[in-house]
């Protein structure tokens, strides 16, 4: 399964064990991240670079790379504890992408706070202070929403041809459009299968 982690660099210096630890768990559990930013961006704050890095970052570039290490992902990790307008967007595109979303805040409560609005299915808020909760919190995350162990969410676009068919042939069958869809690849994958089969019996 591939994880986007997101994180601020406010901070750095004193949630860099914290953001180890979420390196550590995920690669422990068996998992791959869409992009390895995190020491390389913690060697900048170390050497004194990061403002000025900053100041000179192909910015149109580095957004296009997160944005698609996001697109990648199965599911997003985002370490907020630190308030930042980056960590906030990056959160939010995951959610309106329907990504699983891990949101993690680390010695404050989240009570009246734009957070606890959320009532979308793919957000899960968690507060903790040691890192026991954090490993428990990750892993349990990473557990629930194991690609392998569950069927998969797919979107799609379609054109009026095919929304006109799937539309007439849920009327007359009483199925779910997504049921007709599925029916339709289940058989074109038998078929398949069964050609294949065919080419190596002769």
């Amino acid at each position: 399964m591939f994880v986007n982690f997101v994180a601020s660099r406010r901070n750095m210096k004193e949630d860099m064990p914290y953001f180890r630890d979420i390196i550590n768990i995920v690669e422990r559990e068996g998992h791959k991240f869409t992009r390895k930013w995190i020491e390389e961006v913690y060697a900048m704050v170390i050497d004194g670079r990061y403002e000025e890095e900053v100041r000179n970052a192909d910015w149109k570039r580095l957004n296009k790379n997160q944005i698609n290490g996001l697109g990648r992902a199965d599911v997003v990790i985002v370490e907020a504890t630190a308030n930042s307008f980056s960590t906030g967007y990056h959160a939010c595109l995951a959610i309106q992408s329907q990504k699983p979303t891990l949101i993690l805040t680390r010695g404050r409560r989240l009570g009246g706070t734009f957070r606890t609005s959320l009532s979308s299915d793919f957000v899960r808020n968690v507060e903790y202070d040691t890192q026991a909760e954090l490993d428990t919190a990750v892993v349990s995350f990473l557990e629930d929403n194991d690609i392998s162990t569950k069927d998969l969410r797919f979107n799609f676009y379609i054109d009026h041809k095919i929304h006109t068919y799937l539309r007439w042939a849920s009327y007359k069958t009483g199925k779910p459009q997504s049921e007709i869809v599925r029916e339709l690849l289940r058989r074109e994958i038998d078929d398949s299968n069964s050609n294949v089969g065919s080419k190596h019996s002769k």
